[in-house]
């Protein structure tokens, strides 16, 4: 676990870091709407996706000459462990996973009461006190405990995308801050925060789902005790991620390459640890010095293997 002190400054880097100049986005339709959007294109281009199958090591993977592995580093150490040289195997094993977040989505009888003006017309919230609270709060995280008031972190898609919900209902996606592999389902605590911040909220839930931190990597592997971050954002690992590296996409094994937000500029819904990871394949391992953005946009000329 990163050190209690750094942690707020790393939450707090990253949210600097991730400001957007419009806003969050949401997409229309929900999140499954980007990976169908991306496999479209792929398919267009004459790629092949399969789903439903676990890689228990490299060997599995048809011969190509680059493999780009959106993992964190336990994915390389658990697929490619023995092939890997000492030291970078060693240095993988030191990374960090940082906190985690307890997942609590609601379905809603009718929109959230808040009680601050203008919170409706937002799309993401982040649900706390005073910067003193907020800064007492991820310590007790990093400590591992449980807050009483937990961090909150609350999206109401509704308020751009109609099609999220039946007509006359909404729905609330929240997450709350928590220690690393959390087994505790923080349902009530959540709904108490968001109760303190929209009075009379907790009356319009008509159902309530929750995946504990510990519960997380059940649904996806990376999410490692929880961290949805892909890594501890402590101030030097969210500049020196996976290891401290010139090249930190590249592994040692020729033609693999990591992408995960476990690499830079880390997580966030933007793409740029796999574009940077595309770049570096195209130029070292097939010649092509393109940025990889041009080749999207350009006109299909056949896969590439």
């Amino acid at each position: 676990m990163p050190s209690p002190r750094r942690v707020p400054a790393g939450v707090g880097l990253v949210l600097a870091a991730l400001g957007h100049a419009v806003g969050w986005p949401i997409p229309l339709g929900g999140s499954q709407a980007i990976a169908d959007a991306m496999a479209a294109e792929l398919r267009r281009r004459g790629g092949r996706i399969i789903t439903g199958r676990h890689i228990g090591s490299l060997s599995e993977l048809p011969r190509s000459r680059a493999v780009l592995l959106d993992v964190t580093p336990a994915g390389p150490l658990r697929i490619a462990g023995g092939a890997l040289p000492v030291r970078y195997a060693r240095r993988l094993r030191s990374y960090r996973y940082g906190g985690a977040v307890c997942k609590v989505d609601f379905a809603l009888s009718g929109p959230v009461p808040w009680k601050a003006n203008g919170c409706e017309l937002a799309g993401t919230l982040h649900l706390v006190g005073t910067r003193r609270e907020a800064m007492a709060i991820e310590r007790e995280v990093a400590a591992g405990r449980h807050p009483e008031r937990p961090y909150v972190l609350a999206v109401q898609p509704g308020v751009v995308d109609p099609t999220r919900a039946p007509a006359g209902r909404h729905t609330l996606y929240t997450y709350a801050h928590v220690p690393h592999g959390s087994p505790l389902d923080m349902g009530d605590a959540v709904t108490a925060q968001v109760d303190r911040f929209a009075p009379g909220f907790s009356e319009l839930v008509l159902a309530r789902h929750v995946i504990p931190a510990a519960g997380l990597p059940d649904h996806d592997i990376n999410y490692v005790g929880g961290d949805i971050a892909g890594g501890g954002l402590s101030p030097w690992q969210t500049a020196m991620r996976p290891v401290p590296a010139r090249d930190p996409y590249a592994t040692p094994l020729a033609g693999v390459y990591l992408c995960s937000a476990s690499t830079p500029p880390g997580p966030a819904v933007h793409g740029m640890c796999g574009l940077y990871a595309a770049r570096q394949a195209l130029r070292q391992r097939f010649g092509i010095p393109t940025d990889p953005l041009a080749l999207v946009r350009a006109p299909s000329a056949g896969p590439v293997h």
